[in-house]
């Protein structure tokens, strides 16, 4: 089944950005891209209302996935965000405890694991409109 909607990647390393959105593609879903944080809120502050999702890497320079949950949060935009990162869920659950993250996804993941937890992500969006 092909999922549709609008997913905004942000990712600092390119083949991890590049494989993330192919797959996401591939599972039917358009994609935009950030390579860091200042990227991310630009694109959310023009079209957070079209974004189903966003995947955001946990550690980037710039601006950290914390630093920008913290700025949208200020904005008031609101997306379901799956973080993204190489460390274990726990740890990232204790540190993002203050945010609402719609899941977490550590990398490798495969397809399975990224179609299963944006599927979650977007019922979450769904029941909170």
């Amino acid at each position: 089944m092909s999922l549709a909607g609008l997913v905004l990647v942000v990712e600092d390393e390119d083949p991890v950005r590049r494989y993330t959105v192919s797959l996401l593609e591939e599972l039917g879903f358009t994609v935009l891209q950030a390579s860091d944080g200042t990227e991310a809120i630009a694109i959310l502050r023009e079209r957070s209302a079209e974004v189903s999702a966003m995947l955001l890497d946990h550690s980037m320079p710039g601006l950290s996935g914390e630093e920008v949950l913290a700025e949208l949060e200020r904005e008031g935009l609101t997306v379901p965000v799956v973080l993204t990162s190489g460390h274990d869920r726990t740890s990232l659950e204790r540190r993002f405890a203050g945010h609402t993250i719609a899941g977490y996804l550590q990398k490798p993941f495969r397809l399975e694991k990224l179609e299963e937890t944006v599927r979650l992500a977007l019922a979450k969006r769904a029941q909170a409109s």
